[in-house]
């Protein structure tokens, strides 16, 4: 944006460095208007009186923007209270430089002890008391953020998914900041996703597997109880790895006893010098995807020592297959206790949660989120998920569209012919 120096519609309103504390009064400010002078009948310039009401009213408008930040963080406890002479006095972070926008903009000096993430845990209570439908939180510096007043959710709309994707780079979605969330595979951590129906939980997944299936040092593998989710992946490389559908649980526990037994083979030949493996086309990375992870566990419970046999087997991927070249992604409804347990969720560092039906599955998944961004949580639109990442604060982010299920099934076709091991010229050889 242009600074009110430059003559734009905008209008910075600076503190006045003599008066760094508020008093009763409320802020002393400084302001610069960028506002052009009027013109009268007959072409006579208007511009000082003009000017000064534009000053007055910037006066006041930035006024009653600084109370609202005080009550409003004063209600939202983001504040300390200090003991004076006088009394205690309550002190909030100083709003140390305003644009009257749009959009509106604070600049926040952050109180002793104070972290960027404080802020952004209670912008859901804040932003509504600065007149906002959302606030986007921005670090300036170490002790400085940046917050944007926003007259929308800014994760409305779609975010398309661009294939192919970029060689071993995955694609998450992309966050209230217009921030981009890709990691690089290699470095990617077991994952959990849940959602309740019609979340866009099922999308996400598509837009996963559509990113790695053309990857030849990539294998899609795992058991999917519904058919639908591996159906695409019939006749390529994949699919030798892949159990579809509820008939036979016997076959579920083949295919993960196949994965252990390829995990200790692995890790057994590491060589003296290494503690993972270096994942190539010849040892690839073994994607288990496990859908509809709830059905799953209850299939394989036919039997309960298959029941029993499976949960074994997932956990020994989830405790050991990371240095062996494995990663887990569950995809569950719900991560109850009694469905993804304790230790399940503690292997799986990576977490996504699209819309649930209750606060206290979004805190089951992300420990420690404020309760106010669980509840509304629950109406999320689909597609909007929070995400748990090692080294992230917990982030609200949209996933990306890549289409309906028919686009899903092209966009994995299409990149099972081009790989050589599968597709038009590996048929003709």
């Amino acid at each position: 944006m242009a600074r009110a120096s430059t003559g734009a519609a905008s209008r910075r309103a600076r503190r006045r460095p003599d008066r760094d504390r508020p008093d009763d009064h409320g802020p002393a400010l400084l302001i610069a208007s960028g506002v052009r002078g009027r013109l009268l009948p007959g072409g006579r310039d208007m511009g000082f009186w003009t000017r000064r009401l534009d000053r007055a009213a910037d006066e006041r408008e930035a006024d009653a923007l600084w109370w609202a930040w005080r009550r409003s963080c004063e209600g939202a406890e983001l504040c300390t209270q200090v003991d004076t002479a006088t009394g205690p006095t309550v002190v909030v972070p100083e709003v140390v430089e305003m644009v009257l926008g749009p959009p509106t903009t604070l600049l926040i000096k952050l109180l002793p002890g104070q972290l960027i993430g404080d802020v952004r845990r209670a912008a859901l209570r804040l932003a509504p008391h600065l007149g906002a439908a959302a606030l986007r939180v921005q670090p300036v510096g170490r002790i400085h953020a940046r917050i944007e007043l926003l007259d929308a959710d800014p994760l409305t709309g779609t975010v398309a998914l661009q294939l192919p994707a970029a060689p071993g780079r995955v694609v998450l979605g992309r966050d209230e900041g217009a921030r981009e969330l890709t990691q690089d595979w290699a470095d990617l951590a077991h994952m959990i996703v849940q959602g309740v129906t019609r979340s866009g939980k099922s999308v996400f997944t598509y837009g996963l597997l559509a990113q790695m299936a053309a990857d030849q040092r990539i294998t899609v593998c795992g058991i999917d109880p519904t058919g639908l989710l591996f159906r695409p992946f019939a006749g390529t490389r994949h699919a030798t790895h892949q159990v579809s559908g509820v008939a036979d649980p016997q076959a579920y526990l083949r295919l993960l006893h196949d994965l252990v037994a390829e995990m200790d083979e692995r890790i057994t030949s590491l060589p003296a010098d290494r503690d993972t493996l270096e994942v190539t086309a010849e040892a690839p990375m073994r994607l288990v995807v496990l859908e509809e992870y709830a059905g799953l566990l209850r299939t394989a419970d036919q039997d309960k020592q298959v029941g029993k046999d499976v949960r074994a087997a997932i956990g020994r991927l989830l405790a050991e297959g990371a240095k062996a070249g494995f990663r887990v992604v569950i995809i569950v409804q719900r991560a109850e206790a009694n469905i993804v347990g304790a230790y399940e969720r503690a292997m799986c560092s990576l977490r996504i949660s699209f819309r649930t039906d209750n606060q206290a599955s979004v805190e089951l998944l992300h420990p420690g989120a404020p309760r106010e961004l669980g509840e509304a949580h629950t109406t999320a639109l689909p597609g909007i998920a929070l995400l748990s990442a090692p080294g992230e604060d917990l982030t609200r982010f949209r996933a990306p569209f890549l289409g309906g299920y028919g686009a899903y099934v092209r966009a994995v076709i299409e990149a099972c012919q081009a790989d050589p091991d599968t597709g038009p010229a590996a048929a003709a050889a």
